[in-house]
């Protein structure tokens, strides 16, 4: 403590000098009866200049005058240079890659997949800052979220502010004008949403007189597998089973729900052409009644189809009942970190003024703006609440600046789905199923984890569409094991036991 502090004071001394002199009064640096201008009670501290990495969502990016990022600049007395990285397919993470391998590095930048080989390796070569030290002594980031904390450290260190998301956010959106027109209910249970799911394909819901609809639509993410495999009490990614940190497809509760999605392919339920179908597509066509993704999605990516159709009503479920009770497939509680290299930023004294403003991004007056945009522009408030004006394009990216709360600062009128969406968030978030590998480390998984997760997805998608058999997906599991899966078992069941030891 006492070299941190002789550090400081010998530097605020030089800059002390340094003004003297360029004002001419250098004698005036030693007399204590005299203040450099500079240094006068009430001065306005010089804004801390900063360069960031942001992902670009949209399809244009925020301008540098754009009115938000003044707003931000004012706010937290800071000098933005944002460099906006276009974030679709690999183009972003590539570029970080990129990045990361020039040294050339800004003081801010997003990273994702960051327990994934390369990311992993940047943040245990010592690329950015641990931060760990430092968050208890800030205002808002030593209240961030307790789990999405543990799943993004690594070894018990944070080498960047995780974004936070809700943990309790996956679900089943589906068409509920549909579910009325065959005089069905919710589905509660998997067999449920299987007997839904075929009225759906056979009986036209949308009453055209056409065979023209499948059940359930389905991309080569497989989302409905994941939940079919959590309402049956099984692993969402990894689990503990036995003692051991176990794969989800190595519980008989995946196999189970494995030969159910094979049923559902085969009765065409589910498209055949999933595995290159586009997210969205078949639902927002009205060729789909429903779809398994986060279920915030159902309140922002159907507007346009409801404008169609004024009789569309989309809707959204999550309590499934199971062997095990209500399980809901769960987050990690974040979805990416930002980081604060050490290449551009090489002073511990520096590092703290960036975490200080991304500690203010966590204010409710930041929280406001980068969840809702500019009052009088985005948004009116009335009785208290923020109202949208139509037409308004709110933050657009900006918003990605966010690492907390995103329902935080000033409330916003929403609708009754938006509403219900928000309730079943806070209700549920105690039957969330986490992955439990997602905060522990395997040096095998590291190396070869992506190459054989990929196997076994292959096999699962050819299992399903009837290109394996049941001894086909037996072997594709059991090369797993072989290959190295074995390793990453021990190792993730390892650490496990460590850490929770401590």
């Amino acid at each position: 403590m006492k070299k941190n502090t002789s550090r400081k004071f010998a530097k605020m001394m030089a800059t002390v000098c340094l003004t003297c002199m360029a004002t001419s009064m250098l004698a005036a640096c030693s007399s204590k009866s005299q203040t450099p201008a500079a240094e006068a009670p009430g001065a306005a501290a010089k804004p801390l200049e900063l360069q960031i990495m942001m992902i670009q969502q949209l399809a244009e990016p925020p301008k540098k005058d754009s009115p938000i990022i003044k707003k931000i600049e004012e706010y937290t007395n800071t000098k933005l240079d944002i460099i906006w990285v276009p974030g679709a397919g690999t183009a972003y993470d590539d570029k970080v890659s990129a990045t990361n391998a020039s040294g050339k590095l800004p003081d801010m930048m997003l990273i994702r997949k960051t327990k994934e080989s390369a990311m992993l390796n940047a943040q245990l070569s010592g690329l950015y800052w641990d931060i760990t030290p430092f968050i208890k002594d800030t205002k808002n980031l030593s209240k961030m979220s307790p789990v999405a904390v543990k799943n993004a450290s690594v070894s018990g260190k944070l080498y960047g502010i995780p974004r936070e998301r809700v943990l309790a956010r996956y679900g089943m959106i589906f068409r509920k004008d549909w579910l009325d027109n065959l005089g069905l209910q919710t589905p509660k249970t998997a067999d449920e949403l299987y007997n839904v799911a075929k009225a759906f394909t056979l009986n036209d819901p949308d009453k055209d007189g056409k065979a023209n609809t499948n059940g359930i639509q389905e991309d080569a993410t497989m989302e409905l597998l994941k939940q079919l495999t959590i309402i049956d009490g099984g692993a969402n990614g990894w689990g503990l089973k036995d003692g051991k940190v176990t794969p989800d497809f190595l519980y008989p509760e995946f196999k189970k729900s494995l030969d159910l999605y094979k049923k559902m392919v085969t009765e065409k339920i589910i498209s055949p052409d999933f595995p290159i179908a586009k997210k969205y597509d078949y639902f927002n066509q009205g060729k789909a009644g429903m779809y398994f993704s986060v279920i915030d999605d159902a309140t922002t990516r159907h507007l346009d189809m409801m404008k169609q159709d004024p009789k569309t009503v989309v809707d959204v479920a999550q309590n499934f009942e199971g062997p095990t009770g209500q399980k809901i497939r769960g987050t990690l509680g974040y979805d990416s970190l930002i980081v604060i290299p050490k290449s551009s930023v090489t002073t511990e004294g520096k590092m703290k003024q960036v975490l200080t403003f991304i500690d203010k991004l966590g204010d409710a007056d930041m929280l406001t703006l980068l969840n809702n945009g500019l009052e009088g522009t985005d948004y009116k408030v009335e009785n208290g609440k923020a109202v949208k004006v139509a037409g308004a394009k709110g933050s657009g990216d900006t918003n990605n600046l966010r690492w907390g709360d995103q329902n935080a600062g000033i409330p916003i009128t929403k609708t009754p789905l938006e509403i219900k969406v928000d309730k079943m968030f806070v209700d549920n978030k105690d039957k969330a199923v986490v992955d439990l590998s997602a905060s522990l480390l395997s040096e095998t998984n590291t190396q070869k984890g992506v190459d054989l997760k990929k196997a076994i997805t292959d096999a699962q998608t050819k299992f399903v569409l009837g290109e394996l058999d049941d001894k086909g997906w037996a072997d594709a599991v059991e090369k797993w094991v072989k290959s190295g899966g074995d390793k990453i078992m021990a190792e993730f069941t390892a650490d496990y036991n460590q850490t929770n030891a401590k």
